[in-house]
This record gives C-alpha cells, structure tokens and sequence, in this order.
C-alpha cells in the first residue's frame, strides 16, 4: 500500500522541510514536494504536526514474565506508542533475570504477536562462557547493575568488571552501565523515605563507580553508555573522558532533567528512583551539558510498580515514564532549558547509532517507516489516570506541559492518534543487533 503524508513540517538533518512523505508498506519511499503528482492508496493528513523519525527508548522495563501485573507487553508497548515512543530497549532484570540464551529466546518468543511498536531485549552477561551465545540469539546490547546482585553474581570488584569487559569487547555491542558503588550506599533499614533513600544513594556512590569504570576501561575498545547519569560531577567526569574516546556515551532521564530534590518533600516515596533525584544544583548543571553536546540519549526509565509497592514501607525503586517523556522534554526544550535540536537526536539517532540499529533513527528513502508527530499547544497537566502503563502515577503529576503526541505510526500504520487513542494494531517486531 502506497500512503501520502501531507500537511506535516518533517523534521531531517536538522532543519524543517516542508514536504510529503511517501510510505510504501514499511518503508519510506521518498520525499516529495507538495503539490507533485502521485497516485496513492491513501493519503493521510498531519494536520501542520512536526513530524521526527519514530522516537526510541534505550532505557524501558516493560517487566511481563513472572511480574506482568506490573507491566505487560501489551500495557508497555501501549504505553509506548501513545507517548511516541517507536522503539524501546527492554531492560534485562526480569523475573527471571535474562542471562542466558534459553530465556532470551523464550523472552523474544513471548514478545511476538503481542508487542505494539519495535522491541530490542538487552542481556545480563552474569556468565562469561554465555556471552557469545547470547549475541548469536540476538541481544541488542549488555547491561550491567554495580550496586547489586544477581544470582549471587556481582560486578563490585574490579577484577570481575575487567574480565568482563575483555569478553564484552570482543562481541562489538554496548554494554551500559548502572553506575553506583555499594560501599558508599548507606545503610537503609527495614521502613524508609524517599528523603531518606536519597541519602543513601550518595552522590559519592555515583562518582566512584564511574571513576572505577573509566581506568578499568581505558585498556578496552569497549563501548560503554553510562546509565541515568544523575549528578553534576559524575557528568562533568564523563565528559572529560569523551573528549579523548569515541566509546563512551551518557544517559540522561527525564525525572533528572526536571525534578529536584524538593519533589521528595512533595510526593515521597513516588519519587524513590535509583539513581535518586538530587539537587536543583545538579538539574542545572546537566542541562548545561546537554547544550554542551556532552549528553548523548535520553533514556526513559520506564520502570512500573504496583501503587502498593510504591507506597510500602521499603519503596521499589522507579516510576513510569514513556507517557510523560515528550510532554517535559519538549516543553522544556520549548522554554529554553534544553536544546531542540540535540533533544530530537537524543531520542532519535543518536540511540540508532550507538545500538547500530540500521533504518531507524531518521526520515530517509529505505529506513523503517516509523515517525512521530507532535504539537506544541495550549498548557494543560499530566494527568497520569490517563496512562496506558499499568502504573497510573508519576512524579509529573500536574507539571504544566505545552506539547503533545498527535499520532504514532509504527511501519506505515498508525498505533496511536490523539483522538482515538491506542489503536490496537500490533506491528511492532521484535529487532536484533
């Protein structure tokens, strides 16, 4: 089927063109000018949007498996489309943990038929005899967590980083990074806030373990992305190291753009992430680095708890975020905290370049026919009753945004518009390295 995009401004390479989009079956046919003569199947109006490449998530926890009451594919990648997001990168630390080829398999197998919008799944590399197996099923990508355990495997101590790092390498994928040292966590008991976490999860937590990171991966051609960066020294580390290697890249999170401490007071354990949200100090300083070209993904987080596990005596970390993304980052950008155009890359093809995912990332002939259109309108607050997550709250709760996601079209079919809502069409697939 051969569909016309009209009256839309395409957002390619920097610049606004105003220009048709032809959209045969998944791909993207061309770029045409307004006005030119084709026959067409169909013509589909955006109604003056500004329309980017699909947006993709490097950083969603879309759970199912043994903890589906906290998030399904089906709610998350719902969740997805209608925040406009195209593509997620599935986070590895499911019930069971995805550390091993058998479950990647089951997890890809599980995902089919079922999935809104595109999905790459990351693995645990906990076993090192795994690694390549897991490359040969598919993993997008390697994700560790310093700060904890899993099956009674651990990356605290150098000598295990190192050797993971020697076997990483050798596949050519990224491998990101949760980035905190456990010897400088403190202590939290068996009844906790969200002030009280944050504290714990120092700032020196972060700061070590980024500084361990970068000596032992300096022997390494290694691509490493640093996770939901999260404080002003552990960003300005980074960035002294980026100007000297191509390998490492930074994350940042909507929350850790936006929010500062002084939303604990407001909504406390709600706010409870890990890394923690820190002071306005901090928030500052990274968006300073973001128009400094130092910041190079914004990573959704997209982490769903029940309310109750939210709002318990030992608060899980985390809180949804693929319905709120665009509306903060993009009226941000809007109000001139965050630059536009390295957001929109950020989001865009910057993810498709560091996960080298091929025709994603852009609006050209040949690449994937997945886009994003948006709005900037009148104020209006988040309201999160309206999520398609399972998780119906946020930190976000009444933050007065200024844009919106008019329509999400994921491989030449709308999965979204604003008017009807999710549209039940499930052509996401699942992509692979």
């Amino acid at each position: 089927m051969l569909t016309r995009i009209v009256n839309g401004r395409i957002w390619k390479d920097g610049n606004i063109l105003e220009k048709d989009i032809l959209i045969e079956d998944e791909k993207i046919l061309d770029l045409i000018r307004k006005g030119q003569k084709v026959q067409v199947d169909r013509i589909l109006d955006a109604k003056g949007a500004l329309i980017l490449p699909g947006l993709v998530d490097a950083h969603t926890h879309l759970r199912d498996s043994r903890i589906s009451y906290k998030e399904d594919f089906v709610s998350g990648t719902s969740a997805a489309v209608a925040g406009g997001f195209t593509v997620v990168l599935d986070m590895p630390n499911t019930e069971p943990p995805i550390t091993s080829p058998e479950r990647l398999e089951d997890r890809i197998a599980s995902a089919r038929k079922k999935i809104l919008c595109d999905v790459g799944f990351y693995a645990m590399p906990l076993y090192m005899d795994k690694i390549e197996d897991l490359v040969r099923t598919g993993c997008i990508g390697f994700k560790i967590y310093t700060h904890k355990s899993f099956e009674e495997i651990n990356f605290f101590e150098d000598e295990t980083i190192d050797k993971l790092f020697k076997a990483v390498e050798k596949t050519g994928l990224t491998l990101s990074i949760h980035a905190e040292d456990p010897s400088k966590i403190g202590y939290l008991g068996e009844k906790y806030n969200a002030i009280e976490h944050a504290r714990a999860h120092s700032i020196e937590a972060e700061v070590n373990m980024i500084k361990r990171i970068l000596n032992l991966a300096k022997k390494y051609n290694l691509k490493i992305r640093f996770c939901h960066i999260s404080t002003a020294e552990g960003i300005k580390i980074v960035a002294g190291e980026k100007r000297y290697s191509l390998n490492y890249f930074t994350e940042v999170t909507p929350a850790h753009l936006t929010l500062d401490e002084s939303i604990l007071h407001k909504y406390d354990k709600i706010c409870v992430v890990e890394p923690p949200i820190r002071g306005k100090e901090d928030v500052i300083f990274l968006r300073k680095m973001f128009w400094n070209g130092v910041i190079d993904i914004i990573g959704t987080d997209h982490a769903p708890h029940t309310l109750d596990e939210k709002l318990c005596d030992r608060p899980a970390p985390g809180f949804p975020g693929l319905e709120t993304a665009v509306p903060v980052l993009f009226t941000l950008a809007k109000k001139g905290f965050i630059p536009f155009s390295k957001l929109i890359e950020s989001l865009t093809s910057n993810p498709a370049r560091i996960f080298n995912l091929n025709g994603y990332g852009a609006i050209d002939k040949d690449n994937v026919s997945n886009l994003t259109f948006l709005k900037f309108v009148p104020e209006y607050e988040i309201d999160s009753s309206k999520f398609y997550s399972k998780a119906k709250f946020t930190p976000f709760k009444g933050f007065k945004a200024e844009t919106i996601v008019t329509r999400t079209i994921v491989r030449g079919e709308t999965v979204y518009d604003r008017e009807s809502g999710v549209i039940d069409e499930r052509r996401g697939k699942v992509i692979k390295h």
